[in-house]
């Protein structure tokens, strides 16, 4: 019973995580995070969102454990807390990739006859 328990605690804990990560503008600033460590000032320019829309969806990864932020003078700077979340994010997206293109080869032959 107290497997199944944890197990269930753990099926809670990872759809959670994956409930943070269902947001585009999050998918895209954990990639900017991938090159290295970045001021706020810096993600809002390369996503070209509204500072506080940014500092929003960084709070929300903060508080999941999934970036860290460090004062450095008097900007924040975040970073990924492990950078295995990028490899989650490949593999989807290679998922849907995948797809696509099969989905495109099975129009193409539609297409044909």
């Amino acid at each position: 019973m107290i497997d199944l328990e944890r197990k269930r605690e753990l099926y809670r804990l990872q759809a959670e995580l994956c409930q943070t990560l269902a947001d585009p503008t999050r998918l895209e600033l954990l990639e900017l995070l991938g090159e290295g460590p970045r001021p706020v000032k810096e993600l809002v320019r390369a996503t070209g969102q509204r500072q506080a829309k940014i500092s929003q969806h960084l709070a929300v990864m903060r508080q999941r454990g999934i970036v860290v932020a460090e004062r450095v003078g008097t900007e924040m700077h975040y970073s990924l807390a492990d950078p295995r979340i990028l490899d989650a994010c490949h593999i989807t997206r290679q998922m849907l990739v995948d797809r696509l293109r099969r989905q495109h080869a099975l129009a193409e032959v539609v297409r044909g006859e």
